[in-house]
Parts: structure tokens; C-alpha cells; sequence
């Protein structure tokens, strides 16, 4: 890990080499195309793409590794494109005729989702306020100090 073992970020590749990363991320514009790997893809400035500081605080504790990615996920739609709880909730991830529909998130990501949108929306309002965190011991989100 970079930055010595605290999630700095920091890595170096050797020029002309390539170096494979593996990067937490949730999809902040609901409704387009799925991403895939022949897509071009371009580091952006968060505030490009979204100006909201909640989805920023939420996509840095994603980065962290505070917050599973598909909580975070949740509430990143909800959050960033308006989708309610009860919309999450029946958005199917695979639909099928013959296997069934498989659900986008279950209940426990749901709840996890709710609260942590909360815990976000309340400690950008009281910027003095302690950060939301995940305790994955639990399973649960909770203020960190």
C-alpha cells in the first residue's frame, strides 16, 4: 500500500511498464451504459462529474475501504441521482424468465446504505461533526473519531 500503510495512494510505476490496480468504485449516473473494458476511460476530478460534497465524502470512505462497495453503491444513487429506497430496493441486477431475478442489493445493504447516508448528510452539515465509518467487525456504519 502507499503512503506508508495508511491508504496515501501513493505507488510508482516504472516508465514504459504497466502496473495492474484494482480501485473501489460505484457508478455515479444512474442509467447509463454498464461500464466494460474496451470502454476509454479518463481520471477526472470528482466535482466534474458530481459538486455534491456528500457523494465526495461518500466515494472517499469507498476509497478507503471504510464502506463495502455495494452499500456504497446504494447510496451513491440515492444520493447522487435521486433514486429512493424503495426503488433501490427492487432493482433487480439480473433478470430472467428461466433463473429469476436477482436483486441489485439486499436488506442489510440497504439499511447499511440508509444510515450511512445519513451519518454523511449530517457531518457535512456540522463540519465539526465525527466522519461516518463502516465497522466491518459489525457489519455496521458508526461515527469514527
Amino acid at each position: 500500500m502507499g503512503g506508508m500503510g495508511m491508504g496515501g495512494g501513493m505507488f510508482r510505476v516504472e516508465p514504459d511498464k504497466a502496473a495492474k490496480l484494482k480501485v473501489p468504485c460505484v457508478c455515479l449516473e444512474h442509467g447509463k451504459t454498464d461500464p466494460n473494458p474496451r470502454m476509454k476511460y479518463k481520471i477526472v476530478r470528482i466535482e466534474e462529474v458530481n459538486a455534491d460534497p456528500k457523494v465526495a465524502r461518500l466515494c472517499e470512505l469507498l476509497g478507503k475501504g471504510q464502506v463495502p462497495q455495494n452499500t456504497a453503491q446504494a447510496a451513491a444513487w440515492h444520493m447522487a441521482n435521486g433514486l429512493s429506497w424503495d426503488e433501490l430496493s427492487v432493482k433487480n441486477r439480473i433478470e430472467s424468465r428461466y433463473t429469476g431475478n436477482v436483486r441489485f442489493f439486499n436488506g442489510v445493504e440497504l439499511q447499511n446504505a440508509f444510515r450511512l447516508s445519513t451519518l454523511i448528510a449530517s457531518s457535512t452539515e456540522n463540519s465539526d461533526a465525527t466522519s461516518p465509518g463502516y465497522d466491518e467487525s459489525t457489519g455496521n456504519t458508526e461515527a469514527n473519531n
